[in-house]
């Protein structure tokens, strides 16, 4: 009798346990970032700048994993790393930025602390909507879409 209640108390934590690996796996996967979008002025349609500029006159990209999109003189990438270019990576559900000169970036809607400044080389992340200020260029990075 111990036996059998030793071999039911053995099956039901090897069953536990497997249960508990499995979920390990599909919460593996689905915190992978698998795509992004890029929304910047389009200067063909307006010259306007800041809060006069419309949702129309914005131009809209999306990035996705292995892409090196040229867009406003600039290469996204997402993992695919590209000498120069703006290289995101998805690190546990996480969107890196490997910042390739010097940039500015604040969160959206702005909290109240302003732009930060970062240098060649650092890396950031981002989580939800933020503004990335390259020279006198404005890119929004939204939409981080997860597998």
């Amino acid at each position: 009798m111990k036996k059998l209640i030793l071999i039911l108390i053995c099956l039901t934590v090897l069953f536990s346990s497997c249960l508990n690996d499995s979920n390990k796996n599909k919460n593996a996967i689905a915190d992978t970032i698998i795509s992004f979008s890029i929304t910047s002025k389009d200067p063909e349609l307006t010259s306007k700048s800041g809060k006069e500029v419309t949702l129309n006159e914005m131009k809209t990209i999306m990035i996705k994993s292995g892409d090196n999109i040229l867009f406003k003189n600039f290469n996204f990438t997402l993992d695919n790393k590209i000498k120069g270019a703006l290289n995101f990576s998805s690190y546990n559900g996480i969107l890196i930025f490997n910042t390739p000169i010097k940039l500015s970036i604040m969160s959206m809607p702005p909290n109240g602390n302003g732009l930060t400044t970062y240098h060649k080389g650092d890396n950031i992340e981002i989580s939800g909507t933020t503004l990335i200020k390259v020279n006198s260029t404005n890119f929004v990075i939204s939409n981080l879409k997860t597998k």
